[in-house]
């Protein structure tokens, strides 16, 4: 059972395009439809007293919480993984940022553009004789969504041995490095480039 928090104002994914038969709806967008079938939504605004303590209520009984806000954001509302484990001991909460919860990048704005180039994958796509090139798709969400989807079963194979939850911390960058196979050691160890 998923249930998606939506701001008030709604996941603005209900907006994006293409649009089904463009007819103008929030519930119509094929990006909502695609990543949204057989979720149950709620409304929650989550930087109000209120709706924190509705996440909470919601926390108590839940087995995962999967989050995409900046480093930092949820701990500044009371709501980081240090908080949500003293209600729920058990919980997993997994973090996908661009750069994850650290390191020198961790506080950068990023896009599924900037994490494909940073982590390489742009620079093995399109033809020699031409500049890299974007995939036609979001490719490093999705990338980070299966590797955020492998880390989270993995912490939840070691809750069900012990009972502990943990937080998951997903780069997306990173995710999109894994996915270069051995383009990286190709360079390292005989300087060649697969394109």
């Amino acid at each position: 059972d998923v249930i998606k928090v939506e701001p008030p104002s709604g996941d603005p994914m209900r907006f994006r395009a293409p649009i089904y038969k463009d007819i103008q709806d929030a519930d119509k967008s094929v990006p909502w439809f695609t990543f949204n079938t057989n979720k149950r939504g709620i409304t929650i605004d989550i930087t109000q007293k209120d709706g924190q303590e509705l996440f909470r209520r919601l926390v108590k009984t839940a087995h995962f919480v999967i989050e995409c806000f900046p480093p930092g954001y949820m701990e500044n509302l009371g709501l980081g993984y240090g908080e949500l484990e003293k209600i729920n001991p058990a919980i997993i909460m997994t973090s996908i940022t661009h750069f994850g919860q650290d390191g020198p990048y961790a506080h950068l704005k990023g896009s599924d553009l900037v994490d494909t180039g940073m982590g390489g994958l742009q620079f093995l796509m399109g033809d020699r004789e031409r500049p890299p090139v974007r995939g036609t798709t979001e490719l490093g969400y999705a990338e980070a969504g299966v590797q955020a989807f492998a880390g989270t079963m993995i912490a939840h194979h070691w809750r069900r041995r012990t009972g502990e939850g943990q937080h998951v911390d997903v780069s997306v960058q990173e995710c999109v490095a894994n996915t270069l196979d051995t383009a990286q050691q190709s360079w390292d160890l005989q300087q060649y480039i697969y394109t």
